[in-house]
């Protein structure tokens, strides 16, 4: 299977945490097009009074003194956030991951995500008045941009109640708090309407799910995860939801054990027939998957990995996806 960088960060993230269908796959159905919370906008900010302080995610106030205009992000999803509540303009830099909006191909790209390849002197460089970063990923490089007096905040999104307080806290930052309310709004808007058009369904009981995270080590996203609460959000059952940890390691004999009805594999946007019919040839090899359900009932889905792993103002998309491919009859057309 192709590897995709968004996954390489979320297994370097996991790592560092843990140190301190058809015969072929297929990507769910075509439905109804669900307005995206994070389109990109350019709205200009209303006039707010600054200084004005911002609880991060390390439970401190940081307080901005006026409007940053030279902002930079290490986080892919919280790049999405800047331009989708219209601060992509006062945009400076990201980090090779950035890759949405295509905008992004304007910024100046600091390395990769991974806190140790990212070099101080290249931040500096770029005099930026507000450096956005992950939470615990990032706590140590936050902690060496301080004590050089550059400003930042840091905010986890791993869940959509962070989704909600890093858009409300980087909007207030940056001075477009009302689009940031007006993309949360949408967001839960967007939420309830897909729970409700999949609730019909789920009378004759919900699908037993698999997300494969990684497959050597194969790795799922347990019920503590973005991704399981995602899956849990649209009425699947995850057959590993008495695992506590947020992304386990299992084993192929567990999970060909449990039997799940559902696969669902990451993928690239761009993703091929070929590289679909590829990823399920692989599978099947593997010892046991062909007794499961999934396999048997040709149940396995390709996910767009950028919106199923980057909690960021996408999350709608990814969940539409992921109810398509639970509860397909919901989303056909008359």
């Amino acid at each position: 299977m192709n590897i995709h960088l968004d996954r390489l960060f979320l297994l370097l993230f996991l790592w560092g945490m843990t140190a301190g269908c058809q015969p072929e796959a297929t990507s769910p159905r075509p439905a109804q097009a669900v307005p995206s919370a994070g389109e990109v906008t350019q709205q200009p900010a209303h006039s707010m009074a600054y200084p004005v302080k911002v609880n991060d995610y390390r439970g401190q106030d940081v307080t901005i003194q006026k409007q940053p205009q030279r902002i930079i992000s290490l986080m892919p999803a919280h790049t999405e956030i800047l331009f989708a509540i219209g601060a992509g303009e006062q945009m400076v830099g990201c980090t090779s991951l950035c890759d949405y909006p295509p905008a992004t191909s304007d910024l100046k790209k600091i390395a990769f995500a991974n806190p140790g390849s990212i070099s101080l002197e290249a931040l500096v460089e770029l005099q930026p008045d507000l450096i956005i970063l992950g939470g615990d990923y990032h706590r140590l490089l936050a902690e060496q941009l301080e004590k050089i007096k550059v400003p930042v905040l840091s905010f986890e999104s791993q869940s959509l109640a962070d989704i909600e307080k890093s858009i409300r806290g980087i909007a207030k930052a940056t001075g477009h708090t009302d689009r940031g309310k007006q993309i949360i709004h949408k967001i839960n808007e967007d939420i309830q309407a897909i729970q409700e058009q999949v609730k019909p369904f789920q009378e004759q009981g919900r699908p037993r799910v698999f997300y494969q995270v990684w497959d050597q080590p194969l790795m799922t996203a347990g019920p503590e995860s973005f991704i399981g609460e995602l899956i849990t959000l649209v009425g699947g059952e995850n057959i590993f939801s008495d695992v506590k940890i947020a992304y386990p390691q299992v084993s192929e004999e567990t999970l060909v054990v449990r039997n799940p009805e559902v696969i669902l594999l990451p993928g690239l946007k761009n993703n091929q027939p070929a590289d679909a019919r590829e990823a399920i040839a692989t599978l099947k090899q593997r010892p046991g998957w062909k007794k499961m359900k999934a396999v048997k009932n040709q149940r396995i889905y390709i996910i767009e990995d950028d919106l199923i792993s980057r909690p960021g103002p996408r999350v709608v998309q990814g969940l539409q996806q992921v109810a398509q491919a639970l509860y397909p009859e919901a989303f056909s057309k008359p």
